[in-house]
């Protein structure tokens, strides 16, 4: 009776071992060939093991790149005097493990109690065909917003472009994935890289005429410092190089509660281009109290309106959303 407990426990040690262990294909190494590109991937669901296995194609794909391809040089050189300056390279292993291939192939999968394995390959032809579109994609894109400088307002035109590094990080991303794999990419005609100085150029370009009202000194100070720290130049007198007109309307109510001195002002900010056209609108609305006087309120009112501004932000207080239309399908 004790032989047969202690073998029964014995058969249940080894078949919960069993259950636990990876099927032979997972953990034998299986080499990349010219024609496909393999990989394996093991997580708590069968979705998940999937996804793992293109994480792990994608990661073969980027330690493949070449180390003479140096995106991160290449960006900083185009990209000191109008975009931020920074290393792609250090992002472009994130960027890559976001890469989803067509046509992958998922040739064996399976399961025990604590995971499921899978083994996938893609075709590496369909590989270098897929970064191909995609960067065709990102030129077609670029010649499209390129057109639209020429008819477009400057600051709409700057806000929906000023900020291409995602942009220039999956370029230079497929680029170097395909130089990787003994395709060069021709880069020096690139319409993504003619795009870059134009929005630095749209931004030199900008100088904002502030117009005040009579009271809006210290209010119109306040939004010339968040164009400034927008890089942006403004301005309180007419010049001809003024790109647009920052009309503000306010209107300051008074009333005495008990004995609270309470002021609300009614900021109307109406942008314009140079033509008069207008370009976008917004309203602030601050308040202030003093149990003293109504300059006190008013100064308070004054106070609110810089705060609500730095809450708001320039763009939303004017009534300009700013969204990036440079998306790409293949992203999202």
């Amino acid at each position: 009776m004790f032989k047969r407990l202690v073998f029964g426990s014995l058969a249940l040690m080894l078949s919960g071992c069993e259950s636990t262990t990876p099927p032979d294909w997972y953990v034998l190494e299986t080499n990349s060939d010219s024609d496909y590109i393999y990989a394996v991937g093991e997580a708590r669901t069968l979705n998940l093991a999937k996804k793992s296995a293109l994480a792990n194609i994608n990661e073969q794909l980027w330690t493949q790149v070449d180390s003479s391809f140096s995106s991160d040089e290449q960006f900083r050189a185009i990209n000191d005097e109008s975009l931020r300056n920074e290393n792609v390279r250090n992002s472009v292993n994130a960027k890559s493990a976001q890469l989803t291939f067509t046509g992958t192939e998922y040739l064996k999968t399976d399961q025990n109690d604590i995971a499921y394995y899978v083994q996938a390959r893609v075709k590496r032809e369909n590989v270098k065909d897929q970064l191909l579109a995609e960067l065709s994609q990102i030129e077609e894109q670029s010649v499209r917003v390129i057109k639209n400088f020429s008819h477009q307002d400057k600051l709409v035109w700057w806000l929906n472009n000023r900020d291409l590094s995602d942009e220039i990080s999956d370029y230079y991303v497929r680029v170097g994935i395909l130089t990787s794999m003994g395709l060069k990419y021709d880069t020096e005609n690139s319409q993504l890289i003619r795009l870059i100085p134009k929005v630095s150029q749209a931004k030199s370009d900008l100088y904002i005429y502030i117009q005040p009202g009579r009271q809006d000194k210290r209010s119109a100070a306040f939004i010339s410092e968040k164009f400034n720290l927008e890089g942006i130049s403004t301005t309180q007198k007419w010049s001809a190089k003024n790109s647009h007109v920052l009309k503000m309307d306010s209107e300051y109510r008074q009333s005495k509660v008990g004995d609270a001195y309470i002021t609300t002002k009614v900021t109307q900010l109406t942008l314009k281009n140079k033509q008069g056209k207008t370009i976008s609108s917004g309203e602030i609305i601050s308040t202030g109290n003093s149990v003293s006087n109504f300059k006190l309120s008013h100064e308070g009112a004054e106070r609110h309106f810089s705060q609500q501004l730095d809450e708001m932000g320039i763009w939303h207080a004017l009534g300009l959303k700013n969204k990036i239309i440079f998306a790409l399908e293949y992203s999202k």
